[in-house]
């Protein structure tokens, strides 16, 4: 049924808009959005165009700031090409939303994100050492442990490596 209309430019922009979507790729959508502006005339587009595009600059902006625990917010502004303050809204509600944790530094323009790696790590190892520490206590206190004739003979045995050897050290 669209076949008549794929030739008509807006059908062709409003699909190369939806594939742009579909891809999360941010900079080939705005560049159909400005190359296109005559699909806002539509009602319906125009009236859900702007949070269609928030979304797609917010997934933009998780993907961009992920590999980083800290950055300018003038490094996102370039990279996407919106406004600062643009950056700072969406950040924030990213802030807020629970989607990134982190600190927005405004005299300076950085923003700070606390790593989950680094805390999933601490409590890893937290917990590490919670059981090796509980196995020794289960070991020593429950376990046969050293019996004191093995104990003997191990030091019996050093002694006598350490003598062969022209060591100081006699067996006890």
């Amino acid at each position: 049924e669209t076949k008549p209309y794929r030739d008509d430019y807006r059908i062709a922009a409003m699909t190369q808009l939806v594939d742009a979507y579909q891809r999360d790729d941010i900079h080939r959508y705005e560049d159909i959005l400005q190359k296109n502006k005559d699909l806002l005339a539509d009602p319906f587009i125009a009236e859900n165009i702007d949070e269609v595009t928030r979304n797609m600059r917010t997934k933009a902006v998780l993907k961009l700031v992920a590999p980083y625990t800290r950055f300018h917010m003038s490094f996102i502004s370039k990279q996407l090409s919106i406004s600062i303050p643009e950056v700072q809204d969406i950040l924030g509600f990213l802030i807020m939303d629970k989607k990134l944790r982190g600190r927005i530094n405004q005299s300076n323009g950085t923003v700070e994100i606390e790593s989950s790696a680094d805390m999933d790590r601490v409590h890893a190892m937290a917990q590490w050492k919670s059981a090796v520490q509980s196995l020794s206590r289960t070991i020593l206190n429950n376990g046969e442990g050293f019996k004191l004739e093995e104990t003997q003979f191990l030091t019996d045995v050093v002694g006598l490596v350490s003598e062969s050897t022209g060591g100081r050290r006699k067996p006890t």
